[in-house]
């Protein structure tokens, strides 16, 4: 068990009244009054007063459920929806707040501060089914540890305009790179770009996010590859997956697939490109898909797998875990809350808010037979066939600015390849040593 967290579960259940608390943890004693109470902050992205956002509603249900069955425990909801707070409470190593939601794709950089705790013991201790998730959770590791547990995935989708399609006859979505660059002369005329390739710097944690989110890290990654070292340090892809990455980005600008207007696409901009139809297609997130098709009308939006190399590559698939502040005072209260909010139980909450969540055993649920349920069906089978997860930097957002400068000058500058190979690993070796 790990030395931080021994507590048993009755120390919860008990409202605290007999909790010790040992090395790590301090040695506060948990009031023994009657009607104590504990408040857990929760660090998310979900504004709870959003009546718009399904989402949002479906998080505030998981709450409600947790605090009626948890009456000494009350959730405080701090929205980040950049993640910025969550970060910087890591790196300051302060005590609050006490669960962050954190994306696969920055928990190298948070379990580098040492201000999240790893969870394997808790996991063992309580009995948590690894096994039921799309994505096995021994897959989520990041060196070797578990930093917390997953609520969603998230994987690329090719989201296109039908109309867009139909009237350049295109009767299939594009499945590869190659078909995506024959879509330039059919589609990309006048102001409407056939496939928006975002290299900007707009949304998100930092740099090109969406490009390496959508595009770059499936390519670099490929089928079976490594993306950085377990340690999320070291660059782990071969230079000859950066050197294709390169060489295909290129092209689909060469054969005006994308137009260097969207060198300076970020999400909001691709959404909105894709809302009004000046974007015929693009790789985007799912999780934003419901939102463009409800601002398009005539049921002129539909989404295919992302395309990839070769047909039915991998794809890089992330999501988000909540984990737990090692510097929390509430620790124990703190993981009760994160095994509820994964649970399949708070999970069949969450996907009726829309999200693909992590459980599987969730997808038996009637819910997941409605015709309202059919695109996160999909979306679930796409993650379990062709998704995969890697181990991203611990200066991700550093290494996204990377890329896309060095992809932007290749396109607007001519620079080659060859040069965005080189340029990109020197420069991340120059910014890691500073890091």
């Amino acid at each position: 068990m790990h030395e931080n967290l021994k507590l048993s579960r009755r120390s919860l259940l008990g409202g605290f009244a007999a909790a010790s608390v040992v090395a790590g943890v301090g040695s506060r004693k948990a009031s023994a009054l009657s009607g104590t109470t504990t408040e857990v902050s929760y660090n998310g992205f979900l504004d709870p007063v959003n009546a718009k956002d399904p989402r949002a509603a479906a998080q505030n249900r998981m709450i409600e459920a947790f605090e009626k069955a948890n009456p000494s425990i009350k959730i405080k909801v701090i929205v980040d929806p950049s993640g910025a707070n969550g970060i910087r409470a890591a790196r300051a190593r302060a005590g609050a707040p006490d669960v962050i939601r954190v994306s696969n794709s920055q928990q190298p950089e948070y379990s580098s501060t040492g201000s999240i705790l790893p969870i394997d013991d808790l996991v063992a201790r309580d009995g948590i089914d690894t096994k039921d998730w799309l994505i096995p959770l021994d897959q989520t590791k990041v060196n070797g540890k578990l930093w917390g547990l997953q609520q969603d995935f998230r994987i690329p989708i090719l989201v296109y305009r039908k109309s867009r399609f139909a009237e350049a006859q295109i009767t299939t979505p594009p499945r590869t790179y190659e078909e995506v660059g024959a879509l330039g002369a059919k589609l990309t005329k006048g102001a409407t770009i056939g496939y928006a390739v975002p290299i900007g710097v707009t949304g998100g944690i930092g740099g090109a996010q969406a490009f390496n989110e959508f595009i770059i890290s499936s390519m670099l990654a490929g089928n079976d590859g490594p993306l950085f070292a377990p340690d999320g340090r070291n660059i782990a892809f071969a230079d000859d997956r950066l050197l294709l990455a390169a060489t295909t980005v290129s092209d689909l600008f060469a054969k005006k697939a994308s137009t260097p207007v969207t060198l300076q696409y970020g999400y909001n901009e691709l959404q909105d490109g894709l809302r009004s139809g000046a974007v015929a297609s693009a790789s985007f997130g799912l999780y934003r898909y419901k939102g463009i098709e409800k601002a398009v009308a005539d049921n002129d939006l539909a989404w295919a797998p992302a395309p990839s190399i070769a047909p039915d590559d991998k794809l890089t698939a992330y999501g988000f875990q909540l984990s737990i502040n090692a510097n929390s005072p509430n620790k124990e209260a703190a993981w009760e809350f994160v095994k509820f909010m994964t649970s399949p139980e708070a999970q069949i909450l969450a996907a009726r808010g829309g999200e693909v969540v992590a459980r599987a055993s969730v997808y038996n649920d009637p819910y997941f037979s409605t015709p309202e349920a059919a695109d996160q069906s999909g979306w679930k089978d796409l993650v379990q066939e062709r998704g995969r997860l890697v181990t991203y930097s611990v200066i991700q957002s550093i290494f996204n600015q990377i890329a896309g400068e060095e992809f932007q000058r290749m396109i607007l500058l001519g620079s080659t390849p060859e040069s965005v190979v080189s340029q990109v690993k020197s420069r991340y070796a120059e910014a890691l040593s500073k890091s």
